[in-house]
């Protein structure tokens, strides 16, 4: 009977020793695990928002509207815009593209986009849309003949193969000096009474 009571002692005392052993070794499981977690939770909140600094690149796409040729130029950031985060650059952006052509400048984009935003490079493209194209001719006499040029007098729009020496006086006088013409329908009216 000595014996079974040691043996049943014994077997209540290991037992004991693996229970305390066990929920020791849970408790220290858990606290590693909270600890592991209260860390990642605070990297996580001293995370800050990128913003522009002056170590940011500043890259500037350049788009030519009258001759549709983007040019890349790298410049530094502007004062402006230093400091920003993408929500306040994207902003910026937007109230730029809300202004009107009597508050900008000549030298300032028509339009302005954000085209890329990270910590390291920001590129913005500026739009230019360039002057709109004038509209009407000019009929001068050149050459002994009528010639369409552009708004600008200068430029050749078409020949017409019609000769001023057929044409009456007070036609080639006209023609010398040149005459503006508002658009296609006067114009081909004209170099039909012309040629008629």
């Amino acid at each position: 009977m000595k014996r079974k009571y040691l043996y049943v002692s014994s077997f209540f005392a290991l037992a004991t020793i693996f229970t305390l052993m066990f929920f020791t070794d849970q408790q220290k499981e858990n606290t590693n695990k909270e600890q592991l977690e209260k860390q990642n939770a605070e990297t996580v909140d001293t995370v800050k928002e990128i913003r522009v600094n002056a170590s940011t690149k500043y890259v500037i796409e350049n788009y030519d509207g009258t001759t549709g040729v983007t040019t890349t130029e790298e410049e530094t950031v502007p004062a402006e815009i230093a400091g920003m985060s993408r929500e306040e650059l994207e902003q910026y952006v937007r109230d730029y593209n809300q202004t009107t052509d009597v508050e900008r400048t000549a030298e300032e984009p028509d339009q302005m986009e954000l085209i890329s935003f990270s910590k390291e490079k920001v590129v913005v493209r500026e739009i230019y849309e360039g002057a709109e194209e004038e509209k009407g001719f000019y009929l001068k006499a050149a050459n002994g003949e009528v010639i369409i040029y552009h708004n600008d007098q200068v430029t050749p729009y078409e020949n017409t193969g019609i000769l001023t020496e057929i044409l009456p006086q007070e036609e080639q006088i006209k023609l010398q000096e040149g005459f503006y013409v508002a658009d296609e329908k006067e114009l081909y009216s004209i170099l039909e009474n012309l040629s008629s």
